[in-house]
């Protein structure tokens, strides 16, 4: 009885001590041809490990799933280092000698300071490591600052095993680019490319129809056929709900590029409408918007590209609209409130600021001072327009 009474202590306590090594390490599930994910529990994003024949290039470290309405950047070390045990434990302490990421939001760079100090190169491009040296230590920017890799155009990681293509382009060129500057990332052993959240596939219900084709999606077809690449899937950052393998097959991408609606269409519709119908026809508007399924979202981007051209008073029309289709959202008040003060009507605006601030206490991405800011941006515009 003693014996069995002790068999059993050693038994939970090799249970727990095991238990609690694998709540240390992120999931790694192996995709083929020497791609790997990985996944975390504290965000909806995953990671790409590539495995090369002496060392491992990982791309993205999302321990944080933010955007670019992320306002406090900071470096989630903890995560970086869970990063770095995952690997050494599930690769057999085979180095990781790159970290790559595609821009500075969080859910694509959450951690870096924890790769500094065990000597990995970064590659980035200037402008997103402006804004993420922001997060990092003084030590560490300068102990380690050779240890950054800045891709211009394009660089080339490779072996005889494996090896990545980072393609870098701007928003310049691009406009649907959620930063200044990006980058992709292809296999060709693979032929797999890595675009992170730039195939941001429309996941409502089809509008008057058809699939959404959304902005991201036609700038990530045109980078393709301008680079020449087709690869046959396509990796994002999010977790995949319906596809086993984890990627996106290039096959959908091609369908809604042929077959979808274009929401730059449908505002171009809207910009077009007479200020006359607006004004005497704003239900029968408002009903052919719902019937269609269109969402408020391009009703709210009709709005920014209106006052982008100064059309003031259509911008009105179309944020009253944006208000009446979703009256929940703060940021319809708060749009409706932008329009009013660009119009000079600062009682009116600060009314619908407060509105916003009692649906959400919390609604940081508008009020006065960003209105403030957006107004002067916009009278540069106008005069630029002007001359």
């Amino acid at each position: 009885m003693k014996k069995f009474a002790e068999l059993l202590v050693v038994f939970f306590a090799v249970t727990g001590m095991l238990h609690s090594q694998s709540g240390e390490l992120n999931v790694i599930k192996e995709s083929g041809n020497g791609i790997y994910f990985m996944y975390y529990d504290s965000s909806n994003s995953k990671s790409t490990v590539v495995e090369f024949d002496e060392f491992l290039a990982l791309i993205e470290a999302p321990v944080k799933d933010q955007g670019g309405n992320a306002r406090e950047l900071k470096d989630h070390e903890h995560g970086g280092e869970k990063i770095l045990r995952s690997l050494a434990a599930y690769f057999n302490n085979k180095p990781l000698k790159y970290f790559l990421y595609s821009h500075w939001h969080p859910h694509s760079v959450s951690t870096v300071n924890p790769f500094l100090r065990s000597g990995v190169k970064i590659v980035s491009t200037q402008k997103n490591y402006d804004v993420i040296k922001k997060f990092i230590d003084t030590v560490s920017i300068i102990s380690h600052l050779d240890n950054f890799i800045f891709v211009t155009d394009s660089l080339l990681i490779s072996d005889s095993k494996n090896s990545i293509t980072a393609h870098r382009f701007t928003k310049q060129d691009f406009p649907n680019v959620p930063t200044d500057d990006y980058l992709f990332f292809y296999m060709p052993k693979q032929n797999v490319l890595h675009c992170a959240c730039m195939y941001n596939k429309w996941e409502g219900e089809p509008v008057d129809g058809k699939e959404m084709l959304t902005g991201r999606e036609e700038d990530l077809h045109r980078f393709l056929m301008t680079r020449g690449i087709s690869p046959d899937y396509l990796i994002r950052l999010s977790k995949e709900k319906k596809e086993p393998n984890d990627m996106q097959p290039m096959h959908g991408l091609h369908d809604v590029i042929h077959n979808g609606i274009k929401g730059s269409d449908i505002m171009k519709n809207f910009m077009e409408t007479d200020q006359k119908y607006l004004d005497e026809e704003q239900d029968k508007m408002l009903q052919d918007i719902i019937k269609k399924n269109i969402p408020s979202s391009i009703v709210n981007s009709t709005v920014y590209s209106l006052l982008r051209k100064k059309e003031l008073q259509k911008a009105l029309s179309f944020a009253r609209l944006q208000t009446l289709l979703n009256p929940a959202d703060p940021n319809s008040w708060d749009t409706f409130g932008e329009v009013y003060y660009f119009l000079g009507e600062t009682q009116l605006a600060e009314y619908y600021e407060k509105q916003s601030k009692l649906i959400d206490p919390e609604y940081t991405n508008g009020g006065m001072e960003v209105w403030k800011k957006d107004l002067e941006d916009h009278q540069k515009i106008w005069k630029e327009f002007s001359n």
